[in-house]
């Protein structure tokens, strides 16, 4: 396994050509991100959204097309991409709070938010990791809202195999921070459905699937 960077410092350095990264890398990538606010309803209300690891917001535009007056709080640890998002989206600053912080430390409240999004974000996660934080999204979500998952998967074979690449990497390197480092362990969407279903949630509806990625949403 490729010693991993800094999460911070992998993403600060990669700003700049983010999005035309994944516009290679996604395939359907117009399909992909518009998809992300295909659950939404169309609505005038000021609903409430959190964007956890979200970039340079290119899931937003979508949002904002289905909620012109959407409030959305932007959680991402790197400064570099939420600069990127606030250039590409001047027009909406009064309506988001960018947040500079961990995902995985910052407080969501609860039973606050309409959606909460994740996109292309969870599969640097463990899956013990990934577990906590549905449930910290459970909690945060109101009672009629969802939340919505877009990333990369794999197959059952694939998700063995790169666990335990992973599991020998770490026996030498046990003192890494969770969430801290980049590291690429995307799960098969079968681990997807058994974890949200352990952290509460009551059903995964899947909007989109390929053999690379998927997006799907989650009722609390």
């Amino acid at each position: 396994m490729k010693e991993p960077e800094q999460i911070v410092d992998f993403f600060n350095e990669r700003a700049i050509g983010y999005d035309d990264h994944m516009r290679e890398t996604v395939s359907d990538f117009e399909g992909f991100y518009y998809s992300i606010s295909a659950c939404i309803a169309r609505t005038q209300e000021k609903i409430r959204v959190l964007d956890i690891g979200v970039g340079t917001g290119l899931e937003l535009m979508g949002i904002f097309e289905k909620a012109p007056n959407a409030i959305i709080t932007g959680i991402d640890i790197s400064e570099k991409m939420l600069d990127r998002l606030k250039e590409k989206y001047a027009e909406y600053l009064k309506q988001i709070t960018l947040v500079k912080e961990s995902f995985l430390t910052f407080p969501f409240g609860k039973v606050t938010y309409d959606y909460i999004i994740s996109v292309m974000t969870g599969h640097h996660l463990l899956p013990n990791v990934k577990c906590r934080l549905y449930e910290r999204i459970r909690k945060a979500l109101k009672n009629t809202g969802k939340y919505i998952e877009g990333d990369y998967i794999v197959n059952s074979e694939e998700e063995n195999s790169i666990m335990r690449k992973y599991e020998e990497w770490v026996k030498v390197n046990k003192s890494i921070k969770e969430g801290s480092l980049h590291i690429d362990v995307p799960l098969s969407l079968e681990t997807q459905r058994r974890l949200l279903a352990e952290a509460g949630f009551s059903k995964v509806k899947v909007i989109r699937q390929t053999s690379k990625d998927v997006v799907y949403y989650a009722n609390p």
